[in-house]
């Protein structure tokens, strides 16, 4: 037996790292990556009750279930051709899901066998929102807001206003919840168009809490973590552009925030800082999923590997979640989308911005970072730790063109690995690991 020096521990230390980083999996692979691919039905929904298990729907009653976390999936049987626009399962055995012609299905045995439910309306049901087996909620086309108390036995209306459609509803508890909606297009005047109403008696009461005139397309998700965060987004109706709502105090105030360029349909937060919105599908470095690390006032694009419009978003923690959208094709990510490859996020990166290795590296406790920018532009630095949370933004301000040096400091972190991304116009230009050794 012998003792080791601290420098040489420190150098076993590294070496270690090293090992680890050419061994696990650091491959040249995306944040997300694909899980399937069937041209054909598009796929509305996803939604898992664990890691393991999960299901998704989509068009012509497509149902398909996965028990490995997405790895394999199975088609189950449902004996309609209706799009089915929502799915969701408040236990691991009983499921709803709902979409066109009022069609609402359930089972309680994990999909084996859907029943249908009289839902008393042939309306189009665009969202669904379930606080246990029992108690849940959906909302559709033509003033429909239906509850059931029994499990699906009875389905009761709950409307606002008969000259409402309402796109997107969500319940923290039995009693508490949010509805969005915009008026017919059909009724005149059509100001103001967007609404978001709040009930805090389990939908037998309605109050506005936001308007928005009709100029812009409705709320398309709506989406709460307790009973005083939550988030919605719209689309301009004249622009492919979106803005976040998000909102502190159960609603009664809401901040705007503008997620950018594109077509969104679907958001989810795993926490109060977390959150991604799925979308079109734009071409390299618009990948139709977006990210925020800090509640919603700014998102970065996320690489989608495949491509593809993206019509649903769910996560079950901070790091493990999928999308799914057209083709039928689903994605899937263990790491919160964040690369873990450290390389380029494609091979279309712009000419005129470039992000240099950092030096020294390893460092202890401060390393220089280079960078080059050929046009005046909006550009943020930020450094990230291995699960992907943002421990430092170096750079967030107009720069002109030049070449740039900036100090990162790391006397406050831990030893380990560290990420460190160039991003302009909210677009991640290029990723680069660096290795914090004290």
């Amino acid at each position: 037996m012998f003792a080791l020096s601290f420098k040489s521990s420190k150098i076993i230390y590294f070496f270690l790292l090293v090992f680890c980083i050419s061994n696990s999996g650091f491959s040249q692979t995306s944040g997300w990556y694909q899980q399937r691919f069937q041209v054909g039905d598009s796929l509305l929904s996803v939604n898992f009750v664990n890691s393991q298990t999960g299901w998704v729907c989509g068009k012509n009653s497509l149902i398909l279930k996965s028990t490995n976390g997405g790895t394999d999936w199975n088609q189950q049987a449902t004996g309609f051709n209706n799009t089915l626009e929502n799915i969701y399962f408040p236990s691991i055995l009983s499921g709803y899901t709902s979409g066109q012609g009022g069609l609402i299905l359930k089972t309680t045995n994990q999909g084996i066998n859907w029943i249908q439910q009289n839902s008393g309306t042939t309306n189009y049901l665009k969202s669904m929102s379930f606080v246990n087996d029992s108690t849940g909620y959906i909302a559709g086309m033509g003033n429909t807001i239906l509850k059931t108390t029994n499990g699906g036995e009875n389905w009761i209306n709950k409307f606002i206003d008969d000259s409402l459609e309402f796109f997107s509803i969500y319940f923290i508890n039995e009693n508490t919840g949010w509805v969005s909606s915009r008026l017919d297009p059909n009724v005149f005047p059509p100001e103001p168009g967007l609404r978001i109403y709040k009930t805090t008696n389990g939908a037998e009461n309605w109050f506005a809490q936001y308007e928005r005139t009709i100029e812009h397309t409705p709320i398309l998700s709506l989406n709460f973590i307790n009973e005083f965060y939550g988030w919605a987004f719209f689309q301009y109706g004249a622009i492919a552009f979106c803005d976040i709502l998000k909102t502190t105090d159960g609603g009664n105030n809401w901040s705007t925030y503008g997620i950018g360029p594109n077509n969104y349909f679907s958001i989810y937060f795993a926490n109060e800082t977390k959150g991604w919105a799925v979308g079109d599908y734009n071409g390299p470095g618009h990948t139709g999923i977006k990210f925020t690390s800090n509640g919603g006032t700014d998102w970065i694009y996320q690489n989608n590997p495949d491509g593809g419009h993206l019509h649903s978003v769910f996560f079950i923690d901070s790091l493990t979640g999928w999308a799914a959208g057209e083709r039928g094709k689903i994605f899937k990510t263990t790491t919160g989308g964040i690369l873990t490859d450290f390389t380029n996020i494609s091979s279309e990166i712009p000419k005129d911005f470039s992000l240099s290795q950092n030096y020294p590296n390893p460092f202890n406790p401060k390393t220089i970072i280079n960078y080059q920018c050929a046009i005046y532009n909006d550009v943020s630095l930020k450094v990230f730790d291995v699960l992907g949370n943002e421990v430092a933004e170096l750079v967030n301000e107009k720069q002109n063109a030049g070449s740039y040096s900036v100090e990162f400091d790391g006397s406050g972190f831990a030893s380990g690995i560290y990420f460190y991304s160039l991003i302009t116009d909210g677009v991640i230009i290029d990723t680069k690991r660096m290795i914090l050794l004290k």
